[in-house]
């Protein structure tokens, strides 16, 4: 069983000369997803992501290595990236007909989704954590322990127990895995550091609003929910927090999160809700801490006196100025109109009866 030679991208150039340490943890993963159909129906996709930047992905049919950032081919000549595609493309496809092998033997119906993370996370300390983990059906499959090569399993099925069999008949992939979890990993996180370090020390600014959600009917019990949304930030980690009256809101069921979502633009989203007694005098703010803001916080008070939100304000403002003038423009017609009327009253009475007979006096 082949597979964790995925990793083979990071074999060469592992001997290098090493780059330092970086400033903070950081974790080198590769993902691969592997759809069987039926027995003559494969879809399988692969990314490597530094962090949370996407580095490399895998046409699913090729097994070509598509290079997503101007500095992810740093570290392998173009016919290293070659030979390791052909590696790839070989491996894939006899774990491919392996997991049909099992199935047919062990009677597992079709469809068959795996899932494989593979990869090691670096600290400052130069301390490293590996980690090789499959999943089949969404329920863990096996792992490979970097310290013993051996590969362990939480489930005590046949399928299971079957892999978990042949995976540790074969020492060759496991001295490689090991080989490429402790060093070629590790290596790679300090190259691709070195030379990524602009698309990794990428700061995104948070921009946030607070609002309250429509307010409980009269004679409701229930509090007003008051929602703090924080988008458009980079790196991922943030903190979020309410005060009131000045003073941080301790955790409760007062408190909710949706967690840490990802946009389109690769930046991040959050919303935090606070629920509070409505009428109780007290003031609110949310407060966003994060790393682009310099050390700084962004406060966000909550204008609970504002009954309504400023375009609706701007909205009635113009109203009643069309209104005023318009009464305007109707009292000048009317003054008008009444001095014509009085001009006819004072003609000769020959020339005031001609006048008279216009509709419009």
């Amino acid at each position: 069983m082949l597979l964790p030679l995925l990793l083979l991208p990071l074999a060469w150039g592992a001997l290098a000369a090493s780059p330092p340490v970086p400033p903070e943890s950081l974790t080198l993963r590769v993902l691969q997803t592997i759809i069987f159909h039926n027995a003559s129906s494969t879809d399988m996709e692969g990314t490597a992501l530094l962090g949370d930047l996407e580095t490399h992905s895998l046409a699913c049919s090729t097994c070509k290595i598509c290079f997503l950032q101007p500095w992810a081919r740093q570290g392998l000549t173009p016919k290293e990236w070659q030979d390791l595609e052909e590696l790839i493309y070989r491996y894939l496809s006899d774990f491919i007909r392996l997991v049909k092998a099992l199935a047919a033997e062990e009677g597992e119906g079709y469809p068959i989704v795996t899932q494989f993370s593979i990869g090691c996370e670096l600290h400052p300390n130069g301390s490293s954590r590996r980690f090789c983990d499959a999943g089949m059906n969404g329920e863990d499959f096996v792992s490979f322990d970097t310290d013993s090569g051996k590969w362990v399993t939480r489930q005590g099925n046949k399928l299971t127990l079957k892999a978990r069999e042949i995976l540790n008949y074969n020492k060759v992939v496991a001295i490689t895995l090991q080989f490429l979890l402790r060093t070629t990993c590790v290596n790679q996180i300090k190259s691709f550091v070195q030379h990524g370090n602009e698309s990794l020390a990428r700061q995104e600014r948070p921009v946030a609003v607070v609002f309250a959600r429509a307010p409980p009917p009269a004679g409701t019990p229930a509090p007003v929910l008051l929602v703090c949304r924080v988008t458009g930030f980079y790196p991922r980690p943030v903190r979020v927090a309410w005060l009131q009256d000045g003073e941080e809101v301790v955790p409760g069921w007062w408190l909710n999160s949706s967690g840490i979502l990802p946009n389109a633009d690769l930046t991040y989203q959050l919303r935090s809700s606070l629920g509070v007694e409505p009428g109780a005098g007290h003031s609110y703010a949310c407060r966003v801490q994060h790393s682009s803001l310099g050390g700084q916080s962004l406060l966000i008070p909550w204008e609970q006196s504002r009954p309504w939100g400023p375009g609706l304000a701007v909205g009635i403002t113009l109203g009643v100025v069309a209104v005023a003038a318009v009464a305007v423009v109707l009292w000048r017609s009317r003054r008008r109109l009444k001095s014509s009327f009085l001009a006819t009253e004072q003609l000769p009475a020959h020339l005031s009866a001609h006048v008279q007979g216009f509709p419009y006096i």
